[in-house]
């Protein structure tokens, strides 16, 4: 039997951090949304939305590590994956409010860009 998840790797511009918890990858750039009439269903909308990476990493005791991601605005992030399976991000940047969990030291981020391929 082969591994199908677990570990994993990130490097955002060549860095490498730790990754910890679970992480999600959501590379769609649409959205569809379907659309019922009072006589059944009549089709969908379809609206673009932003592709992001999102979990948590453990703070490495590296100084100014959430300025120095928030920072980015341009990224290339490449989260390998443990089943050989990879996700490539251009153009991204940290979105909303990253949170510090002192108990764990586990910093919760997520990166949104312009595109996210999977290879």
């Amino acid at each position: 039997m082969k591994a199908v998840g677990g570990t994993a790797y990130i490097k955002i511009d060549g860095e490498s951090l730790t990754l910890a918890g679970s992480w999600s990858v959501s590379p769609t750039k649409n959205v569809k949304t379907g659309v019922a009439g009072l006589s059944g269903p009549a089709g969908y909308t379809k609206a673009p939305r932003i592709p992001f990476m999102e979990g948590s990493i453990i703070d490495d005791g590296s100084k100014e590590l959430i300025k120095k991601l928030e920072d980015k605005d341009n990224a290339t992030v490449t989260l390998e994956l443990v089943n050989g399976k990879s996700y490539y991000g251009s153009e991204m940047y940290l979105a909303g409010e990253p949170s510090h969990d002192l108990a764990t030291g586990e910093i919760s981020i997520r990166l949104e860009g312009k595109v996210i391929n999977e290879m």
